[in-house]
């Protein structure tokens, strides 16, 4: 064998033994980088098993029944139900179950007006002459002041003598019974939102039902919303209870069809936690208004009462209160951390206290 041939062969077996040195190390450095990664995941693992243990015994410490949905970083962390929906028979509340959403129904009605804004039908600067001329200061009275409650209108919040089974007879409810002051300082009335109902139906020439169903429950694929006289007959709904030295207090003056009858736009609504974060959703992600685009338009750079939400140190708050039944959603702007809260027992330290507690848990 010549001498070149020597060196091919040694220099061949020089290049297979540094393939496998080569092999072995990247194996080793591998299974290295693996365990280190496995590691980290088993140790978040357990970090976040110890956080819902405590936001856990956090909700029981709290005598909250009823449904829980908390969102990290933009994704549902927590989604959890607590006690009975009807205590009597042990019928329990279920992560699924819709619950009166009270007053949060506002920004489900402020973002179709704020959709018609979009659409070029109405601006916020349009006054309330232009739908209802007969109420006193209409023609001073703009969109934006019905949206944050600076319209100078007061109404008292009781029930109607009977049962309003139609929308007419609903906003007739309202025309016949508010009053109007020439102040424009912050006066929280429901007839604001019945009203904004109202002209709602005035520009699409649909009820305020068929606009909700369309623009809201068919668009966003909603499974479990559901207005307070087409809820399913199947369905165990929570009973309102309160917490008062002990758990299941009877509500003592609990919520009728006739109270429910009179508060179109502004608390007639069932949503389940799930089916109210995929509209808060929506409101940012695109499905009906970009982030900027929503924000711009309802006024969130400004504190205070926006379209249906408190703003406030870069974040949102809002809650709606039906006798025992609280509903609540604390967060911040960008939907990254959220806190909603649906009782049919309220927290006994207050809902606003408790989602904040669990809101700085996870923030």
């Amino acid at each position: 064998m010549s001498r070149r041939w020597k060196s091919f062969i040694l220099v061949g077996v020089l290049f297979v033994l540094l393939l496998l040195l080569g092999s072995w190390f990247v194996t080793k450095e591998n299974g290295i980088f693996v365990k280190t990664q496995s590691e980290k995941q088993q140790k978040s693992a357990s970090l976040e098993f110890k956080n819902k243990e405590e936001i856990d015994q956090m909700i029981k410490d709290s005598h909250f029944k009823g449904s829980v949905l908390i969102v990290n970083q933009g994704q549902i962390f927590y989604k959890q139900s607590y006690g009975y929906a009807d205590r009597q028979n042990k019928v329990p509340n279920k992560n699924d179950s819709p619950f009166p959403i009270a007053s949060l129904q506002k920004m489900i009605t402020g973002s179709i007006i704020l959709e018609l804004v979009k659409e070029g039908q109405l601006t916020l600067e349009t006054t309330l002459d232009t739908f209802y001329p007969e109420i006193e200061y209409s023609q001073t009275i703009t969109i934006q002041d019905l949206l944050n409650h600076h319209s100078g209108i007061l109404m008292e919040e009781k029930e109607p003598e009977n049962i309003l089974t139609d929308q007419k007879s609903q906003i007739d409810n309202v025309l016949n019974t508010l009053t109007v002051v020439k102040s424009k300082e912050f006066m929280y009335t429901n007839a604001n939102y019945t009203l904004l109902a109202g002209i709602i139906s005035k520009l699409t020439g649909q009820t305020y039902e068929e606009n909700i169903k369309k623009r809201v429950i068919e668009k966003l694929s909603l499974t479990d919303t559901y207005f307070w006289d087409q809820l399913p007959e199947a369905e165990t709904l929570p009973q309102p209870y309160y917490y008062i030295e002990q758990d299941y207090q009877d509500d003592p003056v609990p919520v009728n069809e006739k109270l429910f009858s009179s508060l179109l736009g502004a608390g007639n609504l069932y949503m389940s936690t799930e089916d109210f974060w995929v509209f808060i959703q929506s409101l940012t992600n695109g499905q009906l208004f970009k982030q900027k685009e929503y924000e711009q338009l309802v006024g969130a750079e400004q504190e205070g009462y926006q379209g249906g939400m408190i703003y406030f140190d870069g974040l949102k708050y809002s809650e709606g209160i039906l006798g025992g039944y609280d509903t609540v959603i604390y967060g911040d702007q960008k939907n990254q951390e959220i806190v909603i809260l649906f009782a049919n027992q309220p927290a006994a330290e207050g809902m606003r206290e408790l989602s904040e507690r669990l809101y700085q848990k996870i923030s």
